[in-house]
């Protein structure tokens, strides 16, 4: 019989019945300059094709290289179509055409998460991963503007915040778990073998595993921002005919 093995149960039931959080601070090795750290970065705008009638949908799509750092950034202005609110659409004779419809940043929301018995202040984090891309869908220009028969040429701009360090929420029941680990790590009785002891854990270690897998949020504290750094895409043609009846 394995009897720290019966302890699992219980405390899964005890998992699914909590919720809070504490936190461990990170810090990404990467410059603490905003425009150095993005160096290396770039943004290309394309579309699946290049000419549709007034009355289709226009899909965008902005793809992210990053450079040689993983950055630190919030996740309204990455993983969201935020990412195209500062998108610029000019005609053939460079006018401004201007929007009947905004494109907006959603709020970043603050949440305090704690850390050494004190709350701090963060807002949801996304982290661009060093030399990997990143891509974003604008689904339909047209619900943003109007464009008539004509040509355009599309950009977007990025005002990018770059924090320095991040928390992640740690859910109660992996710190339990852990806890339980090290209760079974400490047991002495000369009834329960090393061996039963070794099980017992590592069943608790793949718990904790799966748990954390699940758990990939991460969050900036507020005053751990860099700077604030500006990409612009590629302009890239869009062509816009009469509708073919």
């Amino acid at each position: 019989m394995k009897p720290f093995k019966n302890l699992i149960l219980p405390y899964l039931l005890l998992v699914l019945s909590m919720a809070g959080c504490i936190a461990g601070l990170q810090t990404q090795s990467s410059p603490t300059d905003a425009n150095a750290a993005t160096s290396g970065m770039v943004l290309s705008l394309s579309t699946p094709k290049v000419t549709y009638e007034a009355k289709d949908s226009i899909k965008l799509n902005l793809s992210i290289q990053n450079g040689q750092f993983n950055l630190l950034v919030p996740f309204a202005d990455i993983a969201t179509s935020g990412a195209f609110a500062q998108l610029s659409v000019k005609d053939t004779e460079g006018n401004t055409i201007n929007p009947k419809r905004s494109i907006s940043t959603p709020i970043s929301e603050e949440i305090f998460i704690e850390k050494n018995g004190k709350p701090v202040q963060c807002i949801q984090g996304f982290d661009l991963k060093a030399e990997n891309t990143h891509t974003i869908s604008l689904e339909d220009l047209q619900k943003y503007y109007e464009l008539q028969k004509g040509s355009y040429t599309v950009t977007v701009t990025i005002t990018l915040p770059v924090y320095r360090d991040f928390l992640k929420k740690q859910p109660p029941e992996i710190r339990e778990l852990e806890e339980e680990i090290k209760r079974i790590q400490k047991v002495t009785d000369a009834h329960v073998s090393a061996a039963d002891k070794r099980s017992a854990v590592n069943d608790l270690q793949q718990q904790i595993e799966s748990l954390e897998k699940k758990h990939k949020d991460i969050y900036l504290p507020v005053k751990s921002l860099i700077g604030d750094a500006s990409l612009t895409s590629n302009s890239m043609i869009l062509i816009i005919t009469e509708v073919q009846h």
